[in-house]
């Protein structure tokens, strides 16, 4: 009797570590299928980016030739430190925000229909709580600078 239940007992194990063979075997093939998908992604994101260093050099040789007399107006608001990396992009974020508003602001006048109060309403005031941050900061920083300069 004793010998039978240790039988059953070796069985059910068995068909149990069977079971658990199989489904790491699927496993497996699933895992080779997706490394394969992933070795072909990252050949292809290789690809793209050797073709966009060969435009970026191509391009770089032609500016090259193009600028000297004239620089770019991003060549030339290079910021010399972090902060006023900051407030040049600060400032770019604010005259986009004003930008923004001053189109909603036509669409909604101009064309009836085309946007609703509600929208437009939500839209300025999303935007204006962002502006206002961006301000801040701009005055903020602008702040610690001149404390910085007095010591």
């Amino acid at each position: 009797r004793l010998e039978l239940k240790n039988q059953k007992q070796l069985e059910d194990g068995k068909s149990k570590l069977e079971g658990l063979v199989k489904e790491a075997e699927e496993r497996r093939g699933e895992l080779s299928k997706h490394a394969g998908d992933m070795d072909g992604a990252i050949d292809e994101l290789a690809t793209y980016v050797d073709a966009i260093k060969e435009q970026q050099q191509s391009t770089n040789s032609n500016e090259s030739e193009q600028d000297d007399p004239l620089l770019k107006a991003d060549k030339m608001a290079i910021p010399a430190d972090v902060p006023s990396a900051q407030m040049l992009a600060l400032s770019a974020e604010n005259a986009a925000i004003d930008d923004c508003i001053y189109f909603l602001d036509r669409a909604f006048s101009q064309q009836r229909g085309s946007m609703s109060a509600e929208a437009f309403i939500k839209e300025v005031r999303k935007l204006s709580k962002r502006q206002f941050m961006a301000k801040a900061h701009l005055i903020k920083i602008a702040q610690s600078r001149a404390r910085e300069s007095n010591r």
